[in-house]
Protein backbone atom coordinates (compact mmCIF):
# COMPACT_ATOMS: atom_id res chain seq x y z
CA UNK A 1 0.00 0.00 0.00
CA UNK A 2 1.30 3.19 -0.98
CA UNK A 3 2.43 6.03 1.93
CA UNK A 4 0.11 8.35 2.82
CA UNK A 5 0.18 12.07 2.47
CA UNK A 6 2.36 13.34 6.09
CA UNK A 7 3.86 10.13 6.33
CA UNK A 8 7.54 9.30 5.53
CA UNK A 9 9.34 6.80 4.23
CA UNK A 10 12.76 6.32 4.80
CA UNK A 11 15.72 5.34 2.02
CA UNK A 12 19.14 3.83 2.94
CA UNK A 13 21.17 2.82 0.08
CA UNK A 14 24.04 0.84 1.34
CA UNK A 15 26.63 1.43 -1.86
CA UNK A 16 30.24 0.58 -2.76
CA UNK A 17 31.62 3.73 -1.68
CA UNK A 18 28.88 5.67 0.59
CA UNK A 19 25.74 4.63 2.86
CA UNK A 20 23.05 7.07 2.40
CA UNK A 21 19.58 7.75 4.31
CA UNK A 22 16.86 9.64 3.07
CA UNK A 23 13.91 10.44 4.75
CA UNK A 24 10.47 11.89 2.78
CA UNK A 25 7.35 12.98 3.78
CA UNK A 26 4.59 12.60 1.20
CA UNK A 27 3.15 16.07 0.79
CA UNK A 28 0.66 14.66 -2.09
CA UNK A 29 0.76 11.92 -4.03
CA UNK A 30 2.92 13.25 -6.26
CA UNK A 31 5.04 15.75 -3.56
CA UNK A 32 7.82 15.15 -1.04
CA UNK A 33 9.52 17.07 1.13
CA UNK A 34 13.30 15.61 2.42
CA UNK A 35 13.06 16.04 6.03
CA UNK A 36 16.45 14.56 6.67
CA UNK A 37 19.28 12.73 5.26
CA UNK A 38 23.09 11.60 6.02
CA UNK A 39 25.88 10.07 4.61
CA UNK A 40 28.86 7.93 5.88
CA UNK A 41 31.41 7.19 4.05
CA UNK A 42 32.04 3.36 4.91
CA UNK A 43 33.89 2.32 1.19
CA UNK A 44 32.45 -1.18 1.66
CA UNK A 45 33.59 -1.93 -1.62
CA UNK A 46 37.28 -0.69 -0.94
CA UNK A 47 39.67 -3.65 -1.38
CA UNK A 48 37.43 -5.69 -2.99
CA UNK A 49 39.26 -6.98 -5.65
CA UNK A 50 39.24 -10.66 -4.93
CA UNK A 51 35.34 -10.36 -4.42
CA UNK A 52 35.05 -10.80 -0.71
CA UNK A 53 34.36 -7.62 1.31
CA UNK A 54 36.98 -7.21 3.65
CA UNK A 55 36.67 -7.30 7.48
CA UNK A 56 37.03 -3.54 7.58
CA UNK A 57 34.76 -3.30 4.78
CA UNK A 58 32.03 -5.07 6.76
CA UNK A 59 32.53 -2.92 9.93
CA UNK A 60 32.18 -0.17 8.48
CA UNK A 61 29.54 -0.53 6.92
CA UNK A 62 28.15 -2.12 10.30
CA UNK A 63 28.61 1.46 12.41
CA UNK A 64 26.61 2.98 9.12
CA UNK A 65 24.01 1.34 9.20
CA UNK A 66 23.55 1.17 12.72
CA UNK A 67 23.88 4.79 12.76
CA UNK A 68 21.49 5.12 9.58
CA UNK A 69 19.20 3.01 10.98
CA UNK A 70 19.05 5.13 14.27
CA UNK A 71 18.49 8.14 12.26
CA UNK A 72 15.81 6.74 10.34
CA UNK A 73 13.49 5.44 13.20
CA UNK A 74 13.45 8.69 14.70
CA UNK A 75 11.11 9.56 12.41
CA UNK A 76 8.87 7.10 12.97
CA UNK A 77 8.55 6.17 9.09
CA UNK A 78 5.58 4.21 7.60
CA UNK A 79 8.50 2.05 5.66
CA UNK A 80 11.83 1.45 5.90
CA UNK A 81 13.60 0.60 2.42
CA UNK A 82 16.95 -0.67 2.74
CA UNK A 83 18.73 -1.54 -0.25
CA UNK A 84 22.69 -2.76 -1.59
CA UNK A 85 24.14 -2.39 -4.70
CA UNK A 86 27.18 -3.70 -6.59
CA UNK A 87 29.56 -4.40 -3.58
CA UNK A 88 27.13 -6.42 -2.20
CA UNK A 89 25.99 -8.28 -6.03
CA UNK A 90 30.00 -9.46 -6.47
CA UNK A 91 30.50 -10.23 -2.84
CA UNK A 92 30.79 -14.04 -2.24
CA UNK A 93 30.45 -13.12 1.20
CA UNK A 94 27.54 -10.73 1.07
CA UNK A 95 25.03 -13.06 2.65
CA UNK A 96 27.49 -13.06 6.05
CA UNK A 97 26.97 -9.69 6.06
CA UNK A 98 23.73 -9.20 5.59
CA UNK A 99 23.09 -11.69 8.55
CA UNK A 100 25.18 -9.90 10.71
CA UNK A 101 23.04 -6.52 9.80
CA UNK A 102 19.87 -8.59 10.46
CA UNK A 103 21.32 -9.50 14.46
CA UNK A 104 23.37 -6.72 14.63
CA UNK A 105 21.21 -3.47 13.31
CA UNK A 106 18.07 -5.50 13.44
CA UNK A 107 17.59 -4.03 9.92
CA UNK A 108 16.80 -6.47 6.43
CA UNK A 109 18.86 -5.13 3.32
CA UNK A 110 17.43 -5.91 -0.23
CA UNK A 111 20.08 -6.57 -2.98
CA UNK A 112 18.84 -4.94 -5.51
CA UNK A 113 19.90 -6.63 -9.22
CA UNK A 114 22.06 -4.14 -11.97
CA UNK A 115 18.40 -3.39 -13.66
CA UNK A 116 16.35 -2.71 -10.62
CA UNK A 117 19.16 -0.69 -9.34
CA UNK A 118 18.94 1.33 -12.34
CA UNK A 119 15.30 1.41 -12.82
CA UNK A 120 15.01 3.32 -9.29
CA UNK A 121 17.76 5.40 -10.60
CA UNK A 122 15.84 6.11 -13.48
CA UNK A 123 12.61 6.90 -12.01
CA UNK A 124 15.00 9.81 -9.38
CA UNK A 125 15.86 11.81 -12.70
CA UNK A 126 12.67 11.38 -14.96
CA UNK A 127 10.51 12.45 -11.69
CA UNK A 128 12.61 15.63 -11.73
CA UNK A 129 13.82 16.53 -14.87
CA UNK A 130 12.55 17.18 -18.23
CA UNK A 131 14.42 14.09 -19.88
CA UNK A 132 12.33 12.75 -22.74
CA UNK A 133 14.58 11.21 -24.89
CA UNK A 134 18.26 10.18 -25.08
CA UNK A 135 20.75 8.92 -22.31
CA UNK A 136 20.89 8.22 -18.52
CA UNK A 137 24.37 7.70 -16.79
CA UNK A 138 24.51 6.88 -13.17
CA UNK A 139 28.04 6.43 -11.77
CA UNK A 140 28.43 4.93 -8.10
CA UNK A 141 31.18 3.59 -6.28
CA UNK A 142 30.87 0.04 -7.79
CA UNK A 143 28.84 -0.11 -10.85
CA UNK A 144 28.11 1.43 -13.68
CA UNK A 145 24.60 1.93 -15.75
CA UNK A 146 24.11 3.69 -18.93
CA UNK A 147 20.33 3.49 -19.53
CA UNK A 148 18.30 4.47 -22.97
CA UNK A 149 14.98 7.14 -22.57
CA UNK A 150 12.33 6.88 -25.31
CA UNK A 151 9.26 8.91 -24.34
CA UNK A 152 10.00 9.27 -20.86
CA UNK A 153 10.14 5.26 -20.78
CA UNK A 154 13.31 2.98 -19.70
CA UNK A 155 14.14 0.90 -23.08
CA UNK A 156 17.41 -0.79 -22.16
CA UNK A 157 19.94 -0.84 -19.23
CA UNK A 158 23.73 -1.47 -19.68
CA UNK A 159 25.56 -2.19 -16.01
CA UNK A 160 28.85 -2.82 -15.62
CA UNK A 161 31.18 -2.85 -12.51
CA UNK A 162 32.84 0.46 -13.76
CA UNK A 163 32.24 2.63 -10.70
CA UNK A 164 34.66 4.86 -9.14
CA UNK A 165 36.08 2.59 -6.54
CA UNK A 166 36.70 -0.60 -8.77
CA UNK A 167 37.45 1.52 -12.26
CA UNK A 168 40.47 3.25 -10.08
CA UNK A 169 41.15 -0.18 -7.52
CA UNK A 170 41.84 -2.27 -11.41
CA UNK A 171 43.23 0.35 -13.87
CA UNK A 172 44.37 3.33 -11.80
CA UNK A 173 47.11 1.85 -9.71
CA UNK A 174 49.88 4.62 -9.44
CA UNK A 175 49.17 7.82 -7.92
CA UNK A 176 48.78 9.99 -10.17
CA UNK A 177 47.92 7.18 -12.36
CA UNK A 178 50.27 6.07 -15.67
CA UNK A 179 49.35 7.08 -19.36
CA UNK A 180 48.73 3.58 -19.71
CA UNK A 181 46.56 2.70 -17.16
CA UNK A 182 44.51 5.97 -17.97
CA UNK A 183 44.55 4.76 -21.43
CA UNK A 184 43.38 1.14 -20.19
CA UNK A 185 40.16 2.57 -18.24
CA UNK A 186 39.37 4.38 -21.51
CA UNK A 187 39.55 1.42 -23.86
CA UNK A 188 37.47 -0.49 -20.79
CA UNK A 189 34.61 1.61 -21.39
CA UNK A 190 34.58 1.73 -24.78
CA UNK A 191 34.34 -2.27 -24.56
CA UNK A 192 31.32 -2.18 -22.24
CA UNK A 193 29.06 0.27 -23.96
CA UNK A 194 27.02 0.14 -27.57
CA UNK A 195 26.02 3.41 -28.03
CA UNK A 196 22.31 3.85 -29.93
CA UNK A 197 20.55 5.92 -32.32
CA UNK A 198 19.67 8.34 -30.12
CA UNK A 199 19.80 12.08 -30.32
CA UNK A 200 23.22 12.86 -27.70
CA UNK A 201 21.13 14.04 -25.13
CA UNK A 202 22.56 12.71 -21.75
CA UNK A 203 21.70 13.17 -18.39
CA UNK A 204 23.84 12.12 -15.39
CA UNK A 205 23.32 11.23 -11.59
CA UNK A 206 25.63 10.30 -8.86
CA UNK A 207 27.76 11.57 -6.05
CA UNK A 208 30.63 11.55 -7.80
CA UNK A 209 28.75 13.44 -10.54
CA UNK A 210 27.66 15.70 -8.41
CA UNK A 211 31.55 16.77 -7.22
CA UNK A 212 32.65 17.24 -10.47
CA UNK A 213 29.73 19.76 -11.18
CA UNK A 214 30.47 21.47 -8.09
CA UNK A 215 33.97 21.74 -9.06
CA UNK A 216 32.38 23.62 -12.43
CA UNK A 217 30.36 25.96 -10.69
CA UNK A 218 32.63 27.15 -8.75
CA UNK A 219 35.07 27.85 -11.87
CA UNK A 220 32.30 29.35 -13.27
CA UNK A 221 31.35 31.80 -10.33
CA UNK A 222 28.04 30.31 -11.39
CA UNK A 223 25.28 32.82 -9.96
CA UNK A 224 22.75 30.07 -8.59
CA UNK A 225 23.96 27.19 -6.03
CA UNK A 226 21.74 24.33 -7.84
CA UNK A 227 23.80 21.03 -8.64
CA UNK A 228 20.58 19.69 -10.15
CA UNK A 229 19.83 21.22 -13.82
CA UNK A 230 23.59 22.05 -13.77
CA UNK A 231 24.42 21.75 -17.34
CA UNK A 232 28.43 20.99 -18.14
CA UNK A 233 30.29 20.80 -21.31
CA UNK A 234 31.74 17.90 -22.35
CA UNK A 235 35.23 20.19 -22.91
CA UNK A 236 35.23 21.14 -18.98
CA UNK A 237 34.81 17.08 -17.93
CA UNK A 238 38.06 16.51 -20.46
CA UNK A 239 39.79 19.35 -18.98
CA UNK A 240 38.81 18.39 -15.79
CA UNK A 241 39.35 14.58 -15.86
CA UNK A 242 43.31 15.58 -17.46
CA UNK A 243 43.54 17.77 -14.45
CA UNK A 244 42.40 15.31 -11.76
CA UNK A 245 44.52 12.43 -13.20
CA UNK A 246 47.49 14.56 -13.98
CA UNK A 247 48.38 14.99 -9.82
CA UNK A 248 48.34 12.55 -6.74
CA UNK A 249 45.76 12.54 -4.36
CA UNK A 250 46.76 14.48 -1.70
CA UNK A 251 47.27 17.62 -4.48
CA UNK A 252 43.80 16.69 -5.48
CA UNK A 253 42.42 17.16 -2.40
CA UNK A 254 43.49 20.98 -2.47
CA UNK A 255 41.72 21.83 -5.57
CA UNK A 256 39.02 24.09 -4.75
CA UNK A 257 35.61 22.10 -4.76
CA UNK A 258 36.82 18.27 -4.42
CA UNK A 259 35.17 16.04 -1.35
CA UNK A 260 38.26 14.83 0.74
CA UNK A 261 36.41 12.01 1.19
CA UNK A 262 36.53 11.20 -3.22
CA UNK A 263 40.34 13.04 -3.72
CA UNK A 264 41.63 9.45 -4.16
CA UNK A 265 38.58 8.54 -6.25
CA UNK A 266 37.42 11.37 -8.45
CA UNK A 267 39.88 10.98 -11.16
CA UNK A 268 38.81 7.81 -12.03
CA UNK A 269 35.20 8.64 -12.34
CA UNK A 270 35.65 11.42 -14.16
CA UNK A 271 37.85 9.57 -16.64
CA UNK A 272 34.57 7.00 -17.31
CA UNK A 273 32.27 9.90 -17.93
CA UNK A 274 34.45 11.60 -19.84
CA UNK A 275 35.06 8.83 -22.22
CA UNK A 276 30.98 7.70 -22.31
CA UNK A 277 30.32 11.10 -23.61
CA UNK A 278 33.05 10.58 -26.52
CA UNK A 279 30.98 7.31 -26.89
CA UNK A 280 27.41 8.82 -27.33
CA UNK A 281 28.45 12.28 -29.19
CA UNK A 282 27.16 14.26 -26.09
CA UNK A 283 28.49 17.72 -26.25
CA UNK A 284 27.44 18.19 -22.08
CA UNK A 285 25.54 16.86 -19.70
CA UNK A 286 22.70 17.71 -17.63
CA UNK A 287 23.48 16.84 -13.40
CA UNK A 288 20.65 15.26 -11.65
CA UNK A 289 20.31 16.28 -8.00
CA UNK A 290 18.08 12.94 -7.53
CA UNK A 291 18.72 9.10 -8.43
CA UNK A 292 18.03 5.73 -6.61
CA UNK A 293 16.71 7.29 -3.34
CA UNK A 294 14.33 9.17 -4.54
CA UNK A 295 13.60 6.65 -7.16
CA UNK A 296 12.70 3.82 -4.49
CA UNK A 297 10.88 6.85 -2.27
CA UNK A 298 8.55 7.33 -5.00
CA UNK A 299 8.09 3.76 -5.36
CA UNK A 300 6.58 3.94 -2.29
CA UNK A 301 4.69 6.58 -2.36
CA UNK A 302 3.08 6.25 -6.04
CA UNK A 303 2.76 2.21 -5.72
CA UNK A 304 2.80 0.78 -9.10
CA UNK A 305 2.37 3.87 -10.72
CA UNK A 306 5.74 5.71 -9.96
CA UNK A 307 6.24 7.38 -12.60
CA UNK A 308 4.63 11.58 -12.58
CA UNK A 309 2.67 12.61 -15.38
CA UNK A 310 3.52 16.27 -14.93
CA UNK A 311 7.19 16.83 -13.47
CA UNK A 312 6.41 20.55 -13.60
CA UNK A 313 3.13 20.69 -12.01
CA UNK A 314 4.04 18.55 -9.24
CA UNK A 315 7.00 20.51 -8.44
CA UNK A 316 4.97 23.61 -8.70
CA UNK A 317 2.17 22.03 -6.37
CA UNK A 318 4.87 20.55 -4.20
CA UNK A 319 6.63 23.81 -3.33
CA UNK A 320 3.43 25.33 -3.18
CA UNK A 321 2.48 22.43 -0.31
CA UNK A 322 5.87 22.78 1.41
CA UNK A 323 4.98 26.50 1.57
CA UNK A 324 1.72 26.55 3.04
CA UNK A 325 -0.11 27.53 -0.37
CA UNK A 326 -3.15 26.31 -1.64
CA UNK A 327 -2.89 25.99 -5.24
CA UNK A 328 -7.00 26.12 -6.18
CA UNK A 329 -6.83 29.34 -4.29
CA UNK A 330 -5.15 31.07 -6.46
CA UNK A 331 -6.75 29.77 -9.93
CA UNK A 332 -8.71 33.19 -10.14
CA UNK A 333 -5.58 34.72 -10.63
CA UNK A 334 -3.96 32.05 -13.22
CA UNK A 335 -7.34 32.51 -15.01
CA UNK A 336 -6.63 36.16 -14.90
CA UNK A 337 -3.36 36.23 -16.26
CA UNK A 338 -3.96 33.77 -18.61
CA UNK A 339 -6.78 36.65 -19.98
CA UNK A 340 -4.94 39.28 -20.14
CA UNK A 341 -1.47 37.70 -21.61
CA UNK A 342 -3.86 36.49 -24.50
CA UNK A 343 -5.77 39.81 -25.07
CA UNK A 344 -2.23 41.85 -24.84
CA UNK A 345 -0.56 39.61 -27.26
CA UNK A 346 -0.44 42.27 -30.26
CA UNK A 347 1.39 44.40 -27.60
CA UNK A 348 3.63 41.90 -26.38
CA UNK A 349 4.61 39.49 -28.63
CA UNK A 350 5.19 36.86 -26.44
CA UNK A 351 4.63 33.01 -27.44
CA UNK A 352 3.29 29.73 -25.26
CA UNK A 353 6.84 29.40 -23.61
CA UNK A 354 6.35 32.63 -21.83
CA UNK A 355 2.80 32.16 -20.77
CA UNK A 356 3.23 28.57 -19.23
CA UNK A 357 6.24 30.44 -16.94
CA UNK A 358 3.69 33.72 -16.33
CA UNK A 359 0.75 31.21 -15.10
CA UNK A 360 3.40 28.98 -12.66
CA UNK A 361 4.37 32.60 -11.50
CA UNK A 362 0.71 33.18 -10.41
CA UNK A 363 0.49 29.74 -8.67
CA UNK A 364 3.87 30.70 -6.69
CA UNK A 365 3.22 34.35 -6.33
CA UNK A 366 1.82 33.92 -2.67
CA UNK A 367 4.85 31.73 -1.18
CA UNK A 368 7.00 34.23 0.77
CA UNK A 369 4.12 35.40 2.83
CA UNK A 370 4.12 32.79 5.51
CA UNK A 371 7.39 33.38 5.92
CA UNK A 372 7.48 37.60 6.38
CA UNK A 373 4.66 39.16 5.25
CA UNK A 374 6.08 42.53 4.87
CA UNK A 375 9.12 40.87 2.71
CA UNK A 376 7.36 38.27 1.05
CA UNK A 377 8.23 38.95 -2.01
CA UNK A 378 12.56 38.69 -1.25
CA UNK A 379 11.89 35.55 0.18
CA UNK A 380 8.94 33.64 -2.57
CA UNK A 381 12.79 34.42 -4.95
CA UNK A 382 14.21 32.78 -2.11
CA UNK A 383 12.27 29.82 -2.48
CA UNK A 384 12.23 29.72 -6.00
CA UNK A 385 15.72 29.27 -6.04
CA UNK A 386 16.94 27.10 -3.26
CA UNK A 387 13.53 25.05 -3.15
CA UNK A 388 13.04 21.57 -4.31
CA UNK A 389 12.40 22.92 -7.58
CA UNK A 390 12.18 20.33 -11.00
CA UNK A 391 11.73 20.27 -14.32
CA UNK A 392 12.80 23.35 -15.21
CA UNK A 393 15.65 25.07 -16.89
CA UNK A 394 18.36 26.96 -14.63
CA UNK A 395 17.05 30.08 -16.96
CA UNK A 396 13.57 29.03 -16.63
CA UNK A 397 14.07 29.24 -12.31
CA UNK A 398 15.42 32.35 -12.37
CA UNK A 399 12.93 33.99 -14.81
CA UNK A 400 10.59 32.24 -12.15
CA UNK A 401 12.55 33.46 -9.26
CA UNK A 402 12.46 37.24 -10.96
CA UNK A 403 8.38 37.00 -11.79
CA UNK A 404 7.58 36.24 -8.09
CA UNK A 405 9.91 39.03 -6.40
CA UNK A 406 8.77 41.36 -8.85
CA UNK A 407 4.55 40.44 -9.17
CA UNK A 408 3.38 43.31 -7.10
CA UNK A 409 5.84 46.40 -8.11
CA UNK A 410 9.13 47.95 -9.59
CA UNK A 411 11.33 46.56 -12.33
CA UNK A 412 12.70 43.21 -12.61
CA UNK A 413 16.65 43.22 -12.04
CA UNK A 414 18.73 39.78 -14.05
CA UNK A 415 21.64 41.42 -13.77
CA UNK A 416 23.32 38.77 -11.34
CA UNK A 417 22.28 36.14 -13.61
CA UNK A 418 23.63 37.17 -16.95
CA UNK A 419 25.31 34.31 -17.65
CA UNK A 420 22.00 32.28 -17.41
CA UNK A 421 20.04 34.92 -19.26
CA UNK A 422 20.00 36.14 -22.99
CA UNK A 423 19.52 39.29 -24.46
CA UNK A 424 15.64 39.42 -24.30
CA UNK A 425 14.95 38.12 -21.36
CA UNK A 426 14.55 40.91 -19.25
CA UNK A 427 12.02 42.65 -21.12
CA UNK A 428 10.47 40.09 -21.65
CA UNK A 429 10.08 39.20 -17.51
CA UNK A 430 9.15 42.63 -17.06
CA UNK A 431 6.06 42.35 -19.17
CA UNK A 432 4.97 39.37 -17.25
CA UNK A 433 5.38 41.20 -14.09
CA UNK A 434 3.14 43.63 -15.35
CA UNK A 435 0.72 41.20 -16.70
CA UNK A 436 1.32 39.55 -13.05
CA UNK A 437 0.61 42.49 -10.81
CA UNK A 438 -2.34 43.47 -12.72
CA UNK A 439 -3.74 39.79 -12.51
CA UNK A 440 -3.10 39.94 -8.29
CA UNK A 441 -4.76 43.02 -8.45
CA UNK A 442 -8.02 41.94 -10.33
CA UNK A 443 -7.88 39.47 -7.62
CA UNK A 444 -7.07 41.07 -4.76
CA UNK A 445 -9.66 39.61 -2.01
CA UNK A 446 -9.70 35.98 -1.77
CA UNK A 447 -12.07 34.80 -2.22
CA UNK A 448 -12.57 37.08 -4.98
CA UNK A 449 -16.32 39.07 -5.66
CA UNK A 450 -15.71 39.28 -9.21
CA UNK A 451 -17.89 36.86 -11.04
CA UNK A 452 -15.86 37.70 -14.70
CA UNK A 453 -13.87 40.11 -16.74
CA UNK A 454 -13.87 41.36 -19.90
CA UNK A 455 -10.55 42.34 -21.94
CA UNK A 456 -11.07 44.14 -25.41
CA UNK A 457 -7.93 45.46 -27.34
CA UNK A 458 -8.60 48.91 -29.41
CA UNK A 459 -5.34 50.18 -30.86
CA UNK A 460 -3.48 51.23 -27.99
CA UNK A 461 -5.73 51.14 -25.23
CA UNK A 462 -6.89 48.06 -23.35
CA UNK A 463 -10.46 47.77 -22.36
CA UNK A 464 -10.77 46.25 -18.62
CA UNK A 465 -14.39 45.33 -17.77
CA UNK A 466 -15.19 43.79 -14.21
CA UNK A 467 -18.39 42.28 -13.53
CA UNK A 468 -19.44 41.26 -9.66
CA UNK A 469 -22.24 41.52 -7.15
CA UNK A 470 -20.64 43.61 -4.74
CA UNK A 471 -18.48 46.99 -4.78
CA UNK A 472 -14.81 46.31 -6.00
CA UNK A 473 -13.45 49.66 -5.09
CA UNK A 474 -10.71 47.69 -3.20
CA UNK A 475 -9.92 45.65 -6.71
CA UNK A 476 -10.26 49.22 -8.61
CA UNK A 477 -7.68 50.77 -6.37
CA UNK A 478 -5.02 48.12 -6.66
CA UNK A 479 -5.80 47.99 -10.27
CA UNK A 480 -5.35 51.94 -10.34
CA UNK A 481 -1.95 51.42 -8.60
CA UNK A 482 -0.78 48.92 -11.09
CA UNK A 483 -1.81 51.14 -14.04
CA UNK A 484 1.20 53.05 -14.61
CA UNK A 485 3.71 50.20 -14.60
CA UNK A 486 0.89 47.98 -16.89
CA UNK A 487 1.40 51.21 -19.16
CA UNK A 488 4.81 52.23 -19.01
CA UNK A 489 5.55 47.97 -19.86
CA UNK A 490 3.15 47.49 -22.50
CA UNK A 491 3.03 50.94 -23.94
CA UNK A 492 -0.74 50.92 -24.08
CA UNK A 493 -3.67 52.51 -21.73
CA UNK A 494 -5.66 50.58 -19.44
CA UNK A 495 -8.98 51.88 -18.33
CA UNK A 496 -10.70 49.54 -15.78
CA UNK A 497 -14.82 50.04 -14.84
CA UNK A 498 -16.50 47.66 -12.00
CA UNK A 499 -19.10 48.19 -9.54
CA UNK A 500 -17.94 50.57 -6.74
CA UNK A 501 -19.50 52.34 -4.10
CA UNK A 502 -18.09 55.91 -4.80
Amino acid sequence: MPVAPRQAVAVIDVGSNSIRLLVARALSHDAFEVIDEARYDARLGAGQAGGNLTPEGIERGLRALAIMHQLARAHAPAEVIAVGTEALRRAPNAGDFLELVRQRVGLRVRVLSGYEEAHAGYLGVINSTTLTEGYLLDLGGGSLELMTIQDRALREVQSVPLGAIYSRETYLLADPPLPREVRALRKAVQRSFVPGNLPPVLFATGGAVRNLARIIRIRRRYPLGRLHGLEITRKEVRRLARELAAVPTDARRRIPGVGSNRADLLHAAAIVIDEVMELLAAPSLVVSGQGLREGLAWQAIRGESPILPDVRAASIAGLALANGVDIASSEPTVEAAARIFDAARPLHDLGPTERALLLDAARLAGIGTHIDYYNRDRHAEYLVHSGDFHGYSHREVVLLAALVRWADAGTPDLTPYRAITNGSDTRNVTVLAAILGLARAIRRRSPSPVRSLRLDLAGDALYLDLEADAPLDAELHEIERQRRRFESVLRCRLFARGPALF
